[in-house]
């Protein structure tokens, strides 16, 4: 049948695909997830407070990618786009809400952090979702993390050596905590079961029936 021109709702070509959206199901999932990261983030927090105190600010950066876990999670388990920022940005009001005092930094760096691992997953035109892009994500998340709070702690006060150190840290905590962290915890988490109804437990059950067969 042709396309009616009145009708204001042309068919899509075959070559067109529209962007799947985020179903009721996405969001009960991903926020469930980041609720409890944003508790995690605060109490992390503290550790991370005392481990500066008695080592210094290269040695928090070694725990920093524990910020980015929230929205390598969600996108490795929902994989459509927005999901990354939009898990952190649950993350941070989570924490603000469970009694974070800095409730303007937190939520400017769960919008950075969360932009920097979103923009991994969009550079693969949000298709890939294996380990090397999920370490993307987490350095592009720590990259984020560490420009704002230099301009907002005013790092520049900071040694250079002290300052490099310190974003290389950041960057190896996001791509190992957060990129293969996440994944390592997304994948046992897919092994029970309650993630069936996505990609990712689909997969997992393809690997185990494989390795099955074998």
């Amino acid at each position: 049948m042709a396309n009616n021109p009145m009708s204001g709702h042309p068919k899509h070509s075959r070559g067109q695909q529209r962007a799947p959206r985020i179903g009721l199901y996405d969001i009960v999932v991903m926020a469930a997830i980041s609720i409890v990261f944003g508790v995690l983030y605060l109490l992390w927090i503290f550790f991370g407070q005392f481990v500066q105190a008695m080592l210094g600010p290269v040695a928090w950066g070694i725990l920093a990618g524990m910020w980015v876990l929230a929205p390598i999670i969600c996108a490795y388990i929902i994989r459509k786009p927005g999901i990354a920022l939009i898990a952190e940005l649950i993350a941070a009001g989570t924490e603000v809400l469970a009694g974070s005092v800095n409730a303007g930094v937190v939520m400017l760096l769960g919008l950075t952090q969360g932009l920097g691992a979103e923009l991994a997953f969009a550079l693969f035109r949000y298709r890939n979702y294996r380990l090397p892009v999920l370490m993307l994500a987490g350095i592009l998340g720590m990259f984020a993390n560490f420009i704002t709070i230099y301009f907002v702690y005013g790092y520049d006060h900071l040694s250079t050596l002290i300052v490099t150190f310190q974003l290389v840290a950041m960057l190896i905590s996001g791509a190992v905590m957060g990129g293969w962290g996440g994944k390592a915890i997304a994948d046992a988490l897919g092994r029970t079961g309650v993630l069936n109804r996505f990609a990712l437990g689909k997969e997992l059950r393809e690997e185990s029936g494989n390795h099955g067969l074998s």
